[in-house]
């Protein structure tokens, strides 16, 4: 056997990852983390943070200690609300005919990545290649490196398939589902986070069998929560991007509540900042730009409840959602999307408001505030085991 069988050694293809410290970098830090603790020799090519992203050095630290190597490419320029209105953003989406453009924003990334990897695996060759979605077109070019490597091609949905579609216009010059099947057809093993997602993916496409999907849950180990004493209630609400014309009936709940304390993550135009200033709510909100797993851990033990958000242009990544559930925290979606996002969550926690109206987010938060802290979800490490076991067969191959 040669020396490049003996060594289990893997490159994740992610756009999102640590230093960049977002709620879109949890679940390739979880892949990436439990890879290296089942003695894989695991190498991350993904983007380097950009001028508005948010970071946190100390966690990039972190998973460097656990042996997990890093290789940042220069991001791409992704129209984002933070900075622009999300009238303009719209406009941006309708001009590109969503789903039938040429290229969606992440595909210039594409070759770069390529690049990268082939310098790398010149030093040290790899047994395997493992593409982490969304976006999909950064699926598509771990899938190119595989190809032009001669390795295996393994793929991890890390979103709901139902909430995939708003990620990007389009995915490498193909339509959503013809990239997800092409992508399907090329992976050696294919991994989700609930049986929900499995038995969507068995339905809708015919390419796969039973055994070559695994499920592999965000890992939840949260403390059980002390008891914490506090002046009013506190909520908290994550998302990558905070849009002003979303979150402005939050706040005027807030408002309305003098006793009711919100914490808001994630990146956000400076027309949020303004409004909070008007509506003079500086001692009732705080904007915190950066995400860490140990904050969001931190934000659940001391936290009455969690706002997530469900809509088109803004959404609340899964992994931050299965870690609120899993720790029996009341939850609240918001927006239109908001049935297809709690479909899978088997908890009685949950509320959701599909009207972003001031009235509706209203009764909703009224509703949240109803709820008690349930006991923490017991998580079955099978679905590990059996994720490492199938990808332990690349030694065989």
């Amino acid at each position: 056997m040669s020396q490049r069988q003996l060594e289990r050694s893997i490159l994740i293809v992610a756009y999102h990852f640590p230093p960049m410290a977002a709620a879109a970098c949890l679940r390739a830090a979880h892949v990436a983390t439990l890879l290296a603790e089942r003695e894989w020799n695991v190498c991350v090519l993904h983007a380097a943070p950009g001028r508005d992203d948010p970071t946190d050095a100390s966690w990039a630290a972190e998973l460097e200690a656990c042996g997990i190597e890093r290789v940042a490419i220069e991001p791409v320029a992704v129209p984002s609300l933070a900075r622009h209105s999300m009238l303009r953003v719209q406009l941006m989406h309708s001009v590109r005919s969503p789903f039938r453009a040429a290229s969606d924003y992440y595909a210039r990334w594409e070759q770069q990545a390529l690049n990268a990897a082939e310098r790398r695996a010149r030093q040290k060759p790899f047994n395997l290649v493992l593409g982490i979605a969304p976006p999909l077109s950064v699926a598509h070019a771990a899938e190119t490196i595989a190809r032009r490597l001669g390795v295996p091609f393994a793929l991890d949905l890390g979103e709901r398939l139902d909430l995939l579609a708003h990620q990007a216009p389009s995915y490498a010059g193909r339509s959503q589902e013809s990239t997800i099947e092409y992508l399907l057809r090329k992976a050696f093993y294919v991994t989700v986070t609930s049986r929900r997602e499995k038995e969507q993916l068995l339905r809708r496409f015919d390419v796969l069998t039973h055994e070559e999907v695994g499920i592999l849950p965000h890992r939840v180990q949260m403390p059980r929560s002390s008891a914490h004493v506090h002046e009013g209630r506190r909520l908290f609400l994550v998302a990558d991007e905070l849009a002003t014309a979303l979150v402005r009936p939050i706040l005027a709940a807030v408002r309305n509540q003098q006793k009711l304390q919100l914490a808001m993550v994630g990146r956000a135009p400076k027309s949020l900042g303004k409004l909070i200033s008007a509506w003079q709510l500086g001692e009732h909100v705080r904007h915190v730009g950066k995400l860490t797993l140990s904050q969001l851990d931190e934000w659940i033990t001391s936290s009455d409840g969690a706002i997530a958000l469900a809509t088109q242009w803004c959404s609340t990544p899964s992994s931050v959602v299965e870690r609120i559930v899993g720790a029996g925290l009341p939850l609240l979606v918001i927006g239109e999307l908001s049935p297809a996002f709690v479909a899978d969550l088997l908890s009685e926690n949950i509320c959701i408001a599909t009207k972003t109206t001031a009235s509706a987010v209203r009764s909703a938060l009224s509703r949240l505030l109803e709820l008690q802290r349930g006991e923490p979800r017991q998580q079955d490490e099978s679905y590990e085991r059996e994720f490492s076991r199938r990808l332990g067969m690349v030694m065989k191959l």
